[in-house]
């Protein structure tokens, strides 16, 4: 792994390592799906499902919450996938809206000279959308999400940017999983991550530094 500053591209997940939006995004799936009156343990099922494999795509989760969990009799039901997707996009963005910076990010961020690239989960117009009102999208040079799959997001920067001298940050396994299927460095950002002692196991395994503040970068 190189010195951190010396990256032509860094590629930064959003949800947990930019946002502090993890959590909050947990709490609008629950809701979403509640609103739908399906059981408690249906709605168990699911908000575990999402914590435990976050990172991918919202258009991915809806459709194995219905294929495994609240189906009938596996029948894919259009209407209800629609009701559960448009109630969670409305719950993100005004979420992302409030969510918090990550502790040090922005200090961080600026600091790097190479470019910044955001690979993410979520729906990549709402992201945009998001981070421009915010004015947080000035601080990147391209921000990309679903429904591209993050190893396709992170394949797709590369070939762009024509280099694979290249850093992802990110706290959950897609993210990981991402890095290396483009044989790119990685490095864990862990302390909002829902899968924090696997992320840790997999960063070890893979050689791979794990963090729990940005100034740990300094």
């Amino acid at each position: 792994m190189h010195q951190i500053y010396n990256y032509d591209i860094y590629i930064f997940d959003c949800d947990g390592v930019i946002l502090d939006s993890n959590s909050l995004k947990l709490q609008a799936m629950e809701d979403s799906l509640n609103s739908l009156s399906f059981t408690p343990e249906q709605v168990s099922h699911c908000v575990d499902y999402f914590a435990k494999n976050f990172g991918k795509s919202r258009f991915h989760h809806v459709a194995y919450f219905l294929e495994n969990f609240i189906s009938n009799k596996g029948v894919k039901d259009i209407k209800v996938e629609r009701e559960i997707l448009d109630n969670y996009s409305k719950k993100c963005r005004n979420l992302y809206m409030q969510a918090e910076l990550t502790p040090g990010f922005l200090d961080f961020v600026t600091s790097l000279d190479g470019r910044k690239y955001i690979a993410s989960g979520s729906e990549e117009n709402e992201l945009k959308e998001v981070f421009n009102k915010r004015g947080l999208d000035k601080l990147f040079d391209g921000i990309y999400g679903s429904p591209l799959r993050k190893d396709e997001l992170v394949f797709n920067i590369l070939s762009k940017a024509d280099t694979s001298n290249a850093i992802m940050f990110g706290d959950a396994i897609s993210d990981l999983n991402a890095a290396t299927n483009n044989h790119i460095d990685f490095i864990g950002y862990l302390p909002y991550s829902n899968v924090r002692n696997e992320m840790q196991s997999y960063c070890i395994s893979n050689g791979f530094k794990f963090i729990y503040s940005w100034l740990d970068l300094k």
